[in-house]
């Protein structure tokens, strides 16, 4: 009787831990995830510190929000939103200004960072026609070029 008691309890306990442990929920947006992750954004939020995934929590609204810098008909063939953005901006010298939109060994020379003061090169401000981000934003930009 007593070893049928222990046999249950184990049952009882081993069944509340696993109600308390709970299913891992459903994924929302699995293209989103999967961008991130090719991007190599995800990282927990200590690693990452506050900026998080840098093209997800900033590139997406900021730069292709507006379809500026979106997926279909990038302005200055410059999609910040699709999968891979990195190597598609890594070493690669921007159209219409000969800076190199991500350089990793000068981030502060990235014009990708670069155009987000009030004078860069050439060009306008961005985000275009919206408000400027955030010195916080911009210094993960500026951290997000340099781990590139």
């Amino acid at each position: 009787m007593r070893t049928d008691r222990r046999i249950l309890s184990w049952f009882v306990w081993g069944g509340a831990l696993t109600l308390l442990a709970g299913c891992p929920g459903k994924l929302e947006d699995k293209e989103l995830f999967l961008a991130a992750l090719n991007d190599g954004g995800l990282q927990s939020q200590t690693d990452a510190g506050p900026c998080g995934d840098v093209v997800t929590r900033i590139f997406v609204p900021s730069c292709g929000g507006s379809g500026c810098h979106g997926a279909m008909a990038p302005q200055q063939d410059l999609d910040l939103v699709s999968s891979g953005v990195a190597s598609r901006v890594v070493g690669v010298t921007a159209k219409g200004c000969s800076v190199t939109l991500v350089d990793p060994t000068n981030p502060e020379g990235s014009l990708m960072y670069l155009k987000l003061s009030p004078n860069p090169p050439c060009g306008a401000q961005m985000p275009l026609a919206r408000p400027p981000l955030s010195s916080t934003d911009a210094a993960c930009v500026l951290a997000w070029i340099a781990a590139q």
